[in-house]
């Protein structure tokens, strides 16, 4: 066992318990209601256009995810429905690092990011796995 080895062992454990490399939900939120509002919002629902609108928000959120440069691979997907009162029901299930990855569900309009005037619901969800 080298000296030198051990202490890059040390300074590895501190990085895998850092900021830089744990997926924050809070950080990820925010960017996932921004690319909903900026594809979605003012739309009224139309069969044609919700491809178009999902690859749109996924290209959206994948972007700025790869712009945070943290070391993760991300899975984004998302989901438009119309909003006709009709109820939306998804789960997903996870087997990981818990220290380290996560994931975050955004819906709109929701609580958090309210649109009386919505016509579409979206839900997106976004996995941040650690390399």
């Amino acid at each position: 066992f080298y000296p030198n080895q051990r202490f890059h062992l040390l300074i590895m454990d501190d990085l895998h318990s850092s900021d830089e490399v744990t997926f924050i939900p809070e950080m990820v939120e925010p960017v996932c209601y921004d690319a909903i509002e900026s594809v979605l919002k003012d739309k009224l629902y139309n069969d044609f256009s919700v491809p178009k609108w999902v690859d749109e928000i996924c290209s959206k959120v994948t972007k700025e995810l790869i712009e945070m440069n943290k070391p993760f691979k991300y899975i984004v997907s998302c989901v438009i429905m119309q909003k006709n009162g009709a109820g939306l029901h998804a789960g997903h299930s996870s087997y990981w690092e818990t220290a380290n990855d996560s994931t975050v569900v955004a819906r709109w309009p929701s609580e958090k990011r309210k649109d009386p005037n919505a016509r579409v619901v979206c839900m997106v969800t976004v996995f941040g796995i650690s390399f």
